[in-house]
């Protein structure tokens, strides 16, 4: 800024016609610095809190989205996940799978853990056999083909790599990495399982609530 204000002044002596068409550039200059350590502070997020209520519902919402993990990922699917379960008229599952849901299945396990829905025992008896089955699986210069079957692991027709899915699954086995990684570190007892619990009952209470409104 000094530098600049002596420019201007050597202007303003030498030419002062030019000091117009230099007072923009000069005055640029001089707030430079200001200018970038405004822009260099660190942005204050304001956290956003939700209500108690709305906690919960996520939180009973999360328990059931992994009752669908836990009720059709199984021996008869290979410990791979379905790709959907149509639930009306015929209560039908879809025993396929592709690398999306696979990574979904792996994140979703360790998600449950977090949340206190199985403890780290639980956690390795899902994951392993999901793990292996993979290893089973046929793949083209190490890439997961989009689409198995999940009851013989055989790859279904028309057999192709999606650059989409195999993304998907890369980011899910690094965040896995990362999230196994911490959990020798966590401690044995910890609140999050009595929260799960309470997950669970609500839940539980829920489903009782519906069955007597429609009774």
């Amino acid at each position: 800024p000094l530098l600049a204000l002596a420019l201007d002044l050597l202007i303003l002596m030498l030419n002062p016609h030019a000091l117009v068409v230099a007072m923009p550039l000069v005055f640029g200059w001089i707030i430079s610095p200001l200018v970038a350590y405004l822009i260099s502070r660190p942005i204050a997020h304001e956290r956003a809190s939700l209500p108690a209520d709305q906690r919960q519902q996520l939180r009973r919402l999360a328990r059931r989205t992994w009752l669908y993990f836990e009720r059709f990922v199984g021996p008869d699917d290979q410990w791979l996940p379905p790709d959907h379960f149509q639930e009306d008229p015929l209560g039908l599952v879809a025993h396929r799978t592709s690398p999306t849901n696979v990574g979904l299945h792996l994140l979703s396990a360790l998600a449950a853990y977090d949340m206190g829905y199985v403890g780290p025992l639980d956690l390795v008896l899902r994951l392993r056999p999901t793990l292996e089955s993979m290893g089973k699986l046929e793949r083209f210069r190490g890439h997961f083909l989009n689409w198995y079957d999940t009851r013989n692991l055989n790859p279904l027709t028309p057999r192709y790599v999606s650059s989409v899915d195999s993304g998907n699954l890369a980011g899910c086995l690094l965040a896995l990495e990362q999230g196994c990684r911490a959990i020798p570190r966590a401690p044995i007892f910890c609140w999050r399982r009595w929260q799960g619990f309470l997950d669970t009952l609500g839940v539980l209470a829920e489903i009782v609530e519906g069955v007597k409104r429609q009774g």
